[in-house]
């Protein structure tokens, strides 16, 4: 119990950080369910680039959150690389949800948590405005229940923003740049 307070609070704290970060990226309107299947907005598995889906045989659909933040680049040999995903997540109904940040990982506000290792990606379909849609292996914390705890998948679709500047860039410049995207959270069956 005093695990799950502390994870909690830490959550929370980090959600309070970066909302700071974010600052109004927060306002979106979030458009997705927040528990199992996929709704209004949110890009049906079997219409994903096959690349990305999961199969669904083995699989069940957890959790469809809105991610509303930031992608973080740093300017590296003359080019933006990615540092960091900063955003938090919402249900459909535009609550509070959880976090996403660098890892990747993402922390429920029940105390679970999953970190990734990132598998496939598709180009997004307009790949000159929107960060790429990805699939990621998901690996959640033993020690947690929750939404997040038996997470194999996630895929990040339907995405807005979030491409670095073009071109040239000067050394020990970081930017910001506004996203959103539906991350769909698969368990095994």
């Amino acid at each position: 119990m005093k695990h799950r307070v502390f994870a909690a609070l830490v959550v929370a704290a980090a959600v309070t950080v970066s909302t700071l970060i974010v600052s109004g990226a927060g306002a979106a309107t979030p458009d997705v369910t927040a528990n199992s299947g996929q709704g209004p907005g949110v890009t049906p598995n079997a219409k994903l680039p096959e690349a990305i889906q999961v199969l669904e045989a083995n699989n069940k659909i957890v959790a469809t959150l809105r991610g509303v933040g930031k992608q973080v680049y740093d300017c590296d040999g003359g080019t933006f690389k990615l540092r960091e995903p900063v955003a938090e997540l919402f249900t459909s109904r535009g609550a509070p949800a959880g976090i996403h940040g660098k890892g990747p990982f993402w922390a429920n506000f029940d105390g679970s948590h999953v970190d990734g290792t990132p598998d496939q990606s598709a180009p997004s379909p307009d790949q000159t405005k929107n960060v790429p849609w990805l699939r990621v292996i998901g690996k959640s914390t033993p020690i947690t229940s929750g939404v997040f705890g038996n997470v194999t998948f996630i895929q990040r679709i339907d995405t807005r923003g979030g491409v670095a500047p073009a071109g040239p860039c000067t050394a020990k410049k970081t930017v910001s740049v506004d996203y959103t995207a539906n991350y769909v959270f698969w368990a095994s069956k």
